[in-house]
């Protein structure tokens, strides 16, 4: 049987670079784990990118793994890039990948779940009643985007580029995910609108867009002031929405209070297209190889993938629960605690995919 309207799912696989293929492998495990007890089902088709195909084709992102991507539903994603490569060589081809897409929203949810209140890096009286916020990252403009990047000499330049269509979407997009869960019915801008120009847009815009959601509270900050705010009173931050470099770095900062980087999923989501779903850890190639890695950010990404992509939010759920559950019984070392189970790569991911397994056969 297939998924919602008896189409089998493709799924591009981009295993990666370092730890990339470990985490993928657990992320496909509770995918099969899905097939094998409810109706969705799916099939994965192998896209290569990254510094090792670099090192193998020349090129980080070939074109045959682009086509791949190109005739899939959404593409799940595990981490590119090699220490013994010019830096940026390998990393090049996500970019490529959010431009060609066009995967301007970069969805980070952050939360921490109260098992693990115990790593994350902050005292008590300022987790509060809790973290769970979801970041929304502009993805395709900005500096990121290498409009008029360029080096002369001594000096270097990178134009900061933001257009009032791309401000205006991913701040609708913000606004919409706000309305539709009252948990989250609010949403925080992010800028740096008393030195930007593009910041002075992103905030007129801001409150122009916020008048046709009267029902969600708002609330701007310069990101320098809003960095200082996220680890005073996280548990106040909902909906935080905010260009590509400042939220390159705030979504870092936030996922760190989950613990542990291994922790935190994203998506790179064209609402209209095809979206592209992955941890944000890096390829960590010191600890590749040795079964250690979190694959909790790779199974999450999974959580939502089959929520933005293929509207299988019953599902999504189930996977989250299952998630909760597992770090019940056992974590891999990098969220290790006394007198708990310390587990492997797989054997965290084993753990997920046989509560999930229980969960949807009930």
């Amino acid at each position: 049987m297939a998924g919602k309207g008896g189409r089998i799912a493709r799924v591009a696989v981009v295993e990666g670079d370092g730890i990339g293929p470990e985490v993928v492998r657990e992320g496909k495990k509770v995918l099969t784990t899905i097939a094998a007890c409810t109706p969705f089902q799916v099939e994965f088709h192998d896209a290569p990118a990254g510094g090792g195909v670099y090192k193998r084709t020349g090129s980080s992102l070939p074109e045959s793994s682009l086509k791949t991507m190109e005739a899939s539903d959404a593409i799940l994603f595990g981490a590119i890039g090699l220490p013994d490569l010019p830096q940026g060589t390998a990393e090049i081809a996500i970019l490529k990948m959010r431009q060609h897409f066009d995967q301007y929203v970069n969805l980070r949810p952050v939360k921490l779940f109260d098992s693990l209140r115990d790593v994350c890096p902050l005292k008590d009286r300022f987790i509060g009643p809790g973290i769970d916020m979801i970041i929304v990252r502009e993805n395709t403009e900005g500096l990121y985007a290498k409009i008029g990047g360029q080096i002369h000499g001594d000096a270097a330049a990178n134009l900061m580029l933001y257009t009032k269509v791309g401000v205006d979407r991913i701040l609708e997009y913000a606004f919409e995910l706000a309305k539709a869960d009252p948990a989250h019915a609010k949403v925080t801008s992010v800028d740096k609108a008393n030195i930007l120009a593009c910041s002075q847009m992103w905030r007129q815009r801001f409150h122009e867009i916020a008048k046709h959601y009267p029902d969600i509270e708002t609330e701007d900050f310069y990101v320098d002031a809003f960095c200082q705010w996220l680890i005073r009173k996280p548990y106040e931050c909902k909906v935080v929405v905010t260009e590509n470099m400042f939220g390159d770095i705030v979504s870092d900062e936030a996922a760190y209070l989950l613990g542990s980087l291994g922790m935190a999923p994203s998506g790179n989501i064209n609402p209209k297209g095809i979206s592209m779903y992955e941890p944000i850890h890096g390829s960590a190639p010191d600890i590749a190889g040795k079964g250690i890695a979190n694959p909790i950010g790779a199974i999450l990404a999974v959580k939502i993938m089959l929520s933005e992509s293929f509207k299988e939010n019953a599902i999504a759920k189930a996977v989250g629960d299952a998630v909760e559950a597992a770090l019940l019984k056992g974590r891999t070392q990098d969220i290790a605690k006394d007198g708990m189970p310390t587990l492997s790569t797989s054997e965290m991911g084993d753990l997920v995919a046989g509560e999930l397994r229980a969960a949807l056969k009930k």
